[in-house]
Order: structure tokens, then C-alpha cells, then sequence
């Protein structure tokens, strides 16, 4: 499944980030976000902490990201666009530049069940939807890589179903 393949290079590429300098919350690395809560409805349903969840942007390409994983629910947010993060801005998996974005996967083997909404990946347009809006952006720690940002903000994502279930899975996020 290419969303997987993709999420987890973004996942790894924000936890490869930034790692040096001074955090603004103890305990944190640059660019995690102290509080982290992901609700899951429709299909699907739950709450699940997802702290800490990273923004990133690396110079070497000129593009930032977001992500985190709550493993225990098969959550992965991978989400990547062109420049630095704003505040007050929205990035869509519709906007030019998009790429990654939430999965939530259910199962193993024959009775696994995948629900996505990502950017356009190859010749598959975009999948279902996602909304991440950041409102705020602060602390920016540079390294020779980028930097790494404390962020506050909101993810919501309509995930459809891929491996043949019914039914979408919304997702909530606050950070």
C-alpha cells in the first residue's frame, strides 16, 4: 500500500528532524507539542493521546511536516507541504504541494481494514480530506537541517474506507 509506504518516510523524516537545542515544555524535544488529542468517529470510534506530535521544516527541500502515531490504534498522521509553517494557516491535502496524510488501519492479514485521506500520490488524485490549520507558531529552533516549531492548532480529516468496508472514519485533532 503506497499510503504507508509514504506515511511512514514522513514519520521518519519528522522524527529524524531537528534534535538539538532547547524545548519550551520539559521533557520535550524541539518541535513536539506538549498536548495532543485525537477523537475518532463514524466507522471508528475513540479518543487517544497522540503527544507529542512534531512540526518540522527542512532546508534542504524547503518543506515542512506534521505528524505523529498512536500505534495502539493504528493511527498515523504523516502530513507535508511546501515552505515553513504559519500561523493561521490551513493545509489541505488538496493544496499544490501536498503530500502524505492520516491513515487509521485495523487487523492483520485477511481482516485487515485501512481508512485514508491523503494528497495525490503518482496518478491517484486525493482521497478523501483533510484540514490541518495550525493557530499558532512559535519557538522556531534552528539546526543545520531546518527547524523545529511548538505548534497549537487542529487537524480534521474524513477518512474513506480502501480494503472494501463501509463506512468513513472522522478524525479530531487538538494540539
Amino acid at each position: 500500500m503506497r499510503m504507508a509506504n509514504m506515511a511512514a518516510a514522513v514519520v521518519a523524516a519528522l522524527a529524524a528532524g531537528p534534535s538539538c537545542g532547547t524545548s519550551t515544555s520539559p521533557g520535550l524535544a524541539p518541535g513536539e507539542s506538549p498536548t495532543c488529542s485525537v477523537t475518532l468517529s463514524g466507522a471508528l470510534t475513540g479518543t487517544y493521546d497522540c503527544k507529542p506530535a512534531t512540526t518540522v521544516w527542512s532546508s534542504a527541500n524547503n518543506t515542512g511536516g506534521f505528524g505523529f502515531s498512536v500505534s495502539a490504534a493504528g493511527i498515523n498522521v504523516a502530513i507535508g507541504w511546501t515552505g515553513e509553517p504559519a500561523g493561521g494557516t490551513h493545509y489541505k491535502n488538496s493544496d499544490t504541494g501536498a503530500t502524505g496524510g492520516v491513515t487509521v488501519q485495523t487487523g492483520s492479514g485477511a481482516s485487515t481494514q485501512v481508512w485514508a485521506a491523503t494528497a495525490p500520490n503518482g496518478g491517484t488524485g486525493a482521497q478523501g480530506s483533510y484540514d490541518l490549520f495550525f493557530s499558532g507558531v512559535s519557538n522556531a529552533i534552528s539546526t543545520a537541517q531546518g527547524k523545529a516549531y511548538t505548534t497549537d492548532g487542529s487537524l480534521s480529516a474524513t477518512l474513506i474506507p480502501l480494503t472494501g468496508q463501509s463506512g468513513s472514519v472522522t478524525v479530531s485533532v487538538t494540539f
